[in-house]
């Protein structure tokens, strides 16, 4: 009553003020509809109580997913969508996206649409079927509510619950327990758009950084293609992880880059290179050449950040891949896997003259051992407690200095690649130290970059960060600073 009483009233600047104090984005075609509901609701014999305590225009942190309102109660969650007109389908269609999200709060959720030019109250029942409801039975509802003032519904999402790696949570991906955000969704909207044509070479790039969920969207697509009975050729640019096992077992056609030239590329309707940023500069011209003869279509995707050697960046294979004739790049820029407290440490850590905002540690755990045995011991019995500890990969000529604190179990930066983990656990040893501009940098021997690995490997944490540090003042000093 207050937001329709103040759009109705106050000048522009003084309902701008408003709604930013209350942190709500509206928008005036909302804000009729809104005008309609209350209208209506307000001509039923009402307690005051149920118009108010509601959330306007929420967001989910970090996942964007947003409600026109939504009213939490200790018993159970109300969400209604406010439209001008709309069709039942897309009625249904929202509300069962709306109820997967609120979902994982742990509370029953009743979601409805109120319709404002049919005065219709749609309502999705348990069983996903939509049906009509008196607006009465919305107030009654209203009213049972036990609502808690002092609730901060940010804590009640996490952002992680919605994520969901077609590695890690094969089953979850195979069975589409998921939904891609409206960034994702746009973009394959866009790909598949491209693809419908007539036969022809096609290429198109899916870039972005850790976390904006590349593999996914392109697992997606993947999917979508062999459920219409379309072949597709999946070539993943590094060794095979279990997740890809599991897909091939399932009818999914996955290869190491190594294999490529053993595969016939005129049996397949897609091709689809994933960590391009990985492969060597005569594997991609011959790949884009056969491509080209087959008349296929072609996804890259690749982070062009997210390199394990010195020669994979001299490579500069985006710019390669960007020079492809009629290239198509789609770039993705939602964050949606990055825990925030994560996210700031790690680029804080990573440049120790960077200062950022930094609120909370509760997610990143620091441990400090002048021996590597004994860190070697710690770090022996942490994959017993829900840690996947992660290691360097070594060079297969000589021995490396991190070998002294790693097991032989432990996955490496290679074997990790578009992998996502709940808790991750990463040792840094006493080579590690910051250059005169600030920038992590590694004085030891290694083949691969130890830099590079460690970002990819600090990437991987979804939820919790363990950093074990060995003999290093320095990095300890750090992240302390970092913290505090």
């Amino acid at each position: 009553m207050s937001l329709v009483q103040a759009s109705d009233s106050l000048a522009q600047p003084s309902f701008a003020g408003f709604l930013n104090l209350h942190d709500v984005q509206i928008k005036p075609a909302e804000i009729d509809d809104l005008k309609v509901l209350l209208k209506a609701l307000y001509a039923l014999p009402s307690k005051l109580s149920v118009f108010d305590a509601f959330y306007v225009g929420y967001k989910i942190p970090q996942i964007g997913k947003e409600f026109d309102l939504l009213r939490f109660g200790k018993n159970f969650i109300v969400n209604m969508e406010l439209k001008k007109t709309c069709p039942e389908e897309k009625v249904k269609a929202q509300l069962i996206r709306n109820k997967y999200y609120l979902g994982f709060i742990g509370r029953p959720v009743y979601a409805c649409t109120y319709v404002a030019d049919t005065g219709v109250l749609y309502y999705l029942q348990d069983d996903s079927a939509l049906v009509r409801v008196d607006l009465s039975s919305l107030r009654d509802l209203l009213d049972k509510q036990e609502v808690d003032p002092s609730e901060n519904i940010d804590d009640l999402f996490d952002p992680s619950d919605y994520l969901v790696s077609p590695f890690n949570s094969t089953e979850r991906f195979l069975e589409a327990r998921y939904f891609l955000t409206h960034q994702q969704e746009e973009v394959k909207s866009q790909i598949l758009k491209s693809f419908s044509g007539p036969k022809s070479a096609r290429f198109v790039s899916v870039i972005g950084s850790a976390g904006t969920g590349k593999t996914l969207l392109v697992y997606d697509i993947v999917n979508l293609l062999k459920i219409a009975g379309k072949s597709v050729l999946v070539i993943h640019c590094g060794s095979l992880n279990q997740g890809q096992h599991s897909l091939n077992a399932r009818g999914w056609t996955i290869i190491p880059i190594k294999n490529y030239a053993n595969y016939n590329l005129t049996l397949f309707e897609l091709v689809v290179i994933d960590e391009a940023q990985r492969i060597y500069e005569r594997q991609l011209k011959d790949l884009i050449d056969k491509i080209n003869l087959a008349q296929v279509n072609c996804i890259f995707s690749y982070d062009k950040v997210q390199t394990l050697s010195s020669w994979e960046e001299f490579a500069n294979i985006d710019e390669k891949i960007n020079s492809i004739k009629g290239l198509v790049v789609h770039k993705l820029s939602e964050k949606i896997r990055a825990n925030k407290e994560i996210a700031t440490f790690v680029k804080m850590f990573f440049n120790s003259k960077r200062k950022l905002d930094f609120q909370g540690k509760d997610n990143i755990q620091i441990n400090y051992f002048k021996n590597p045995e004994d860190a070697k011991f710690y770090l022996s019995g942490l994959s017993d407690s829900g840690w996947e500890v992660l290691r360097f990969t070594p060079s297969q000529y000589n021995n490396e200095h991190h070998e002294a604190y790693f097991c032989q179990n432990e996955k490496t930066s290679h074997q990790v690649i578009g992998q996502e983990f709940d808790g991750v656990v990463i040792t840094l040893d006493r080579y590690f130290s910051y250059g005169a501009d600030g920038e992590l940098i590694y004085t030891g021997r290694a083949y691969y970059h130890p830099v590079k690995m460690l970002f990819q490997n600090i990437t991987r944490a979804r939820k919790n960060l363990n950093l074990v540090i060995v003999d290093n003042e320095e990095l300890l000093n750090r992240c302390v600073s970092i913290l505090q």
